[in-house]
């Protein structure tokens, strides 16, 4: 008897759960899309996935889109034209400053007074998924892995899931003048050699110059030896690679480059490194694609490359800033927000994006168009983005950047070994983590 009761225990559970997993499967074709946060609480709701092409609109979706004023914000407002009458979906675009989005989503959203899609730089995706304030990308995140460089995925995903949909890409590269160097250099022992008939201190003239010890640039002699910051992408508060012996070996070889620049740190900024590189003096300097607009009304030609490569043989790895786009969670319509941020990131939409705003489109079916192949300084940023890693975009970075910069100026101006002083800085980020836990 007790054997037969338990097979009817059985049977009436394998019963129930058939029946609980047919209503929900009932309940999957309403087209309900699947989000990670509800905007009536935090009960999450199971759907299959719609393929991307099969994503509709709800019915009376309309949509409130913030992004930062300028040339950003005109773009949108012509995007959100087009979407209205491909989509029947009426779009407002309002100016909110993509650094302060987050921030004011904290409170607009859980009033339902939030933007449904809202920009953002990658290192503000954090924050806002600790505080449930934004949708995966769950749609289109198989598409966008494949249309756009993996630089741009990593930035605008978060342990390892995705999120954003990626508007733009900012990195670093080397500007040369034309007139000292026809050529740019394609390698740092070109640069050195270079620098050993041109180099003239005493009159501040230099064959190269970079902000020494701001970690932003110097990061790339460290990556390029394969450094890094945090593990796991960045995303790794506890394996702190900033004094590992690949880090180290980084920090040696921009150690030996005093040789060709014997200027300390308090002397190398960035408004010297760019007075001097107007005036004709530095032959070479690395800087982002905002520098263009210092160097209108020099009198020379000059040009853009990516940085030259190591003596490993291997290209520094540049730390770049991912713009994106975001569903807010407490959207009522995430079916016809998620369309419009991977409308307003399709090719066509970004090259119109890049002819307005002049920013780099990270999609790599971008690469080899003319809209930017026949822009050799657009190209040039583009190349090097491809060995771009995002700045971590975790709370723990904002303790590096000190300790790091000191360590920097350290083996630079004191010749200190670099072990020693990026020991020091990881015990510094250690200790500073600990006290804001």
């Amino acid at each position: 008897m007790k054997s037969k009761r338990m097979f009817t225990v059985i049977v009436l559970a394998i019963l129930c759960t058939i029946s609980v997993l047919t209503a929900c499967g009932k309940k999957a074709d309403t087209g309900a899309t699947p989000s990670a946060t509800q905007s009536q609480g935090n009960q999450q709701e199971e759907t299959p996935k719609p393929n991307p092409g099969e994503l509709k609109p709800e019915d009376g979706a309309q949509l409130l889109i913030w992004e930062s004023k300028g040339p950003e914000l005109d773009y949108l407002k012509a995007v959100a034209e087009q979407f209205e009458k491909e989509y029947g979906v009426k779009v407002k675009v309002d100016a909110v400053p993509a650094i302060d989005s987050v921030k004011k989503l904290t409170t607009d959203g859980p009033a339902g007074i939030g933007a449904d899609v809202f920009s953002a730089p990658h290192d503000q995706l954090g924050n806002a998924v600790m505080a449930g304030l934004v949708l995966q990308n769950d749609v289109y995140d198989e598409k966008a892995k494949s249309e756009f460089m993996e630089s741009a995925i990593q930035g605008i995903s978060n342990q390892g899931t995705l999120y954003g949909f990626p508007t733009a890409i900012d990195t670093y590269a080397l500007f040369y003048n034309k007139s000292l160097m026809p050529t740019a250099p394609k390698t740092y022992e070109d640069i050195v050699k270079f620098a050993a008939t041109y180099n003239d201190p005493k009159n501040k003239k230099f064959a190269f110059m970079w902000n020494v010890g701001q970690l932003y640039q110097s990061y790339s002699f460290l990556a390029g030896y394969g450094g890094y910051i945090f593990g796991n992408n960045g995303s790794d508060p506890n394996d702190i690679g900033l004094n590992k012996d690949k880090s180290v070996e980084g920090a040696k070889y921009l150690q030996s480059l005093k040789q060709i620049l014997p200027v300390n740190t308090n002397d190398i900024n960035d408004n010297i490194i760019t007075g001097f590189f107007q005036e004709g003096k530095t032959a070479a300097v690395i800087n982002g694609p905002w520098l263009q607009a210092s160097l209108t009304d020099v009198n020379f030609e000059y040009g853009v490359a990516p940085l030259p490569l190591l003596p490993n043989g291997q290209h520094p790895i540049s730390f770049s800033g991912i713009r994106g786009l975001y569903v807010n969670s407490y959207t009522k319509y995430p079916n016809a927000a998620k369309l419009f941020a991977s409308y307003a990131t399709n090719k066509t939409n970004l090259i119109k994006r890049f002819e307005m705003t002049k920013q780099l489109p990270p999609r790599k079916d971008l690469m080899e168009d003319p809209i930017i192949t026949k822009d050799a300084k657009a190209a040039a940023f583009l190349e090097q983005a491809k060995y771009s890693t995002p700045m971590p975009s975790i709370p723990e970075m904002g303790n590096v950047w000190v300790p790091a910069g000191t360590a920097l100026a350290t083996l630079w101006n004191d010749k200190q070994d670099p072990a020693t002083a990026l020991n020091s800085a990881v015990d510094q980020i250690k200790t500073a983590t600990k006290t804001t836990k």
